[in-house]
């Protein structure tokens, strides 16, 4: 399998610098590149996940790794970190880290609706066995006003009014239930007005808006980032990775007003170095943000 690669790794290892023995988090477990990463310095690594087969996938990749003894996956939702905690580690934790993209795996699943080319699914639920709406049922029942709301909340899509009337007129024909036949709607539409596309595909921001509102991604990354106030030792480091403006300006203001409160000392932002785009394309976006607990 072709695993995804992790994301601004050598500054992650900087900024949380493992210790034997200490006890981390990686709250966003995904294919466990950074976890491998983590466990070779000898820490104990709790990795969670909502989505089943990534944790499958991570916990062969550390078993052959050998890794496996300081290794513990956890089928859950980072939002519930302080529970997980208490449940899991019974103590503070040294670091927690979150990266906030796809794996591969999702990426290019044909049943999961997270790609443009796939023909099964409009899913786009991280734990394809929660009782949540699908990005299906968004995209084919919410109103005009409910679909520019969230266009504009999460993508800030300059073509949000258009696209969306497009959309309610394609959805009365037949309901969308693809990813690809709603990516070819919103090409379309850019094809038809002659709007220049990119080596960026123009569904993208549409994409991420309906998976960030399926799975409640921005209400769940100011719980955790409130969380891991109480959760993380004093000294203990945060480390965010985000991919969109919305959920790094979160992350920006977060950090801004705990230095106001004094609970957190921030660190430099970190991207993505040219060398490191040039070797993985979807780390492009990146932008690492962390603080250390006062």
């Amino acid at each position: 399998m072709d695993f995804h690669t992790p994301v601004l790794l050598a500054e992650i290892l900087e900024i949380l610098n493992p210790q034997p023995n200490q006890v981390i988090v990686d709250a966003t477990l995904g294919n466990g590149g950074h976890t491998l990463e983590l466990l070779k310095k000898k820490v104990i690594v709790y990795g969670i996940d909502q989505d089943p087969q990534n944790l499958e996938i991570a916990s062969n990749r550390v078993k052959q790794a050998g890794l496996s003894k300081n290794f513990h996956p956890i089928h859950g939702n980072f939002s519930d970190l302080s529970q997980i905690v208490n449940l899991n580690i019974h103590t503070k934790i040294d670091s927690l880290l979150l990266d906030l993209g796809l794996s591969k795996n999702q990426i290019k699943s044909e049943n999961r609706g997270f790609s443009f080319h796939d023909e099964q699914s409009l899913d786009m639920r991280l734990d394809p066995n929660s009782q949540s709406e699908t990005a299906e049922n968004i995209i084919n029942t919410y109103s005009f006003d409910q679909l520019y709301e969230l266009f504009t909340k999460y993508a800030q899509e300059k073509y949000s009014k258009p696209l969306i009337l497009r959309i309610i007129r394609q959805r009365q024909k037949s309901p969308i239930k693809t990813g690809t036949r709603l990516a070819e709607i919103i090409k379309n539409y850019y094809s038809s007005q002659n709007i220049p596309i990119t080596r960026i595909h123009p569904a993208t921001k549409i994409f991420l808006a309906l998976k960030m509102a399926v799975n409640q991604e921005l209400p769940n990354l100011i719980s955790v980032m409130n969380q891991s106030l109480k959760v993380v030792k004093k000294s203990g480091h945060v480390a965010i990775i985000t991919f969109h403006s919305s959920e790094d300006r979160l992350v920006k203001q977060f950090i801004r007003q705990q230095i106001q409160n004094n609970t957190i000392t921030p660190l430099p932002k970190r991207l993505p170095s040219s060398f490191e785009i040039s070797q993985n394309p979807l780390s492009r976006s990146s932008v690492l943000r962390s603080y250390t607990i006062n």
